[in-house]
């Protein structure tokens, strides 16, 4: 049986929100410490997390409570100072467009919504232009760049979220450059970017990290089944992975319980009880921590 003893959950929505949830952050950080994880870190297409993580860190001595930001529409975008101001006062994680992404809107048929859900601001892909990480000539675009510099200079993490494929390499080699130490390819094998392994393999080599959600593969989306996800991180190495709930949507169990059943799925599928503690507290706490 797999715990979740010192785990962390780097990928957790929750209220508020404008898409449906199954819980809020009280609620699901309180069920996460009662599970025994160590921290989790909140995450919001629509605002930065950084202030309602902070509020709710007040009420707990061990356990952690982490914010970030997303680089939607809602934040300005690529927006330097949003970066700057959510950094100064304390975001672990930067992530890049995630609803709002050129590619999301390809993939989905609109900004704003998934499959099965909608929240936020939406329209015909081909009508709606998206937010790209891309300047005229198809380089990384100066606002990018500067965030870069910002993650870098705040040894934050960098999450590449729903950047098309072309976007998320061109990212990785140019935040790689400018010192940015911390890497996440967010759910590679979800619809958004829809990474190969060997695309994984890719990016590893380049200094990233991947993170590998429940999400991805729970049964309302099912981009991919676990026994590819534990073939995939045996190919990789457990030690440039890590896992998340990816969770707090209603069709799926509580992030806590996300998380502990997608690890318990990996230890059936051959992972070993030493890897599984390498993915969900060696590497995830390494890099909110280190």
């Amino acid at each position: 049986m797999i715990n979740l003893d010192g785990a962390y959950d780097l990928h957790v929505h929750s209220h508020p929100c404008l898409f449906p949830r199954i819980c809020d952050d009280k609620t699901a950080v309180a069920a996460a410490a009662d599970a025994g994880i160590g921290g989790i870190l909140l995450k919001c297409h629509h605002e930065s997390t950084v202030s309602r993580a902070s509020e709710l860190q007040n009420d707990y001595d061990d356990f952690r409570v982490y914010g970030g930001i997303v680089l939607n529409e809602y934040v300005g975008g690529i927006n330097p100072l949003a970066v700057e101001a959510a950094l100064k006062l304390g975001a672990k994680e930067v992530w890049m467009p995630t609803i709002d992404a050129d590619n999301h809107a390809k993939a989905h048929g609109s900004r704003g919504k998934y499959d099965v859900q909608e929240g936020g601001s939406t329209g015909d892909a081909e009508e709606v232009k998206g937010i790209s990480v891309f300047d005229a000539e198809g380089n990384i675009n100066e606002k990018t760049k500067e965030v870069l510099q910002l993650i870098a200079d705040h040894n934050a993490i960098l999450g590449t979220c729903h950047l098309s494929q072309e976007e998320i390499f061109k990212l990785v080699k140019t935040a790689r450059e400018i010192g940015v130490k911390k890497i996440l390819i967010t759910h590679p094998f979800f619809k958004v970017p829809a990474f190969s392994t060997s695309q994984v393999k890719e990016l590893v080599a380049l200094g990233a990290t991947a993170e590998f959600g429940y999400c991805t593969v729970s049964p309302m989306w099912h981009y991919a089944t676990v026994q590819e996800v534990t073939a995939a991180i045996k190919e990789i190495g457990p030690k440039n992975c890590i896992i998340i709930s990816d969770a707090g949507q209603r069709h799926n169990p509580m992030p806590h319980e996300s998380l502990r059943v997608f690890a318990q799925c990996l230890y059936e599928c051959g992972m070993t009880k030493e890897e599984i503690h390498t993915l969900i507290v060696e590497n995830p706490r390494g890099l909110v921590e280190g």
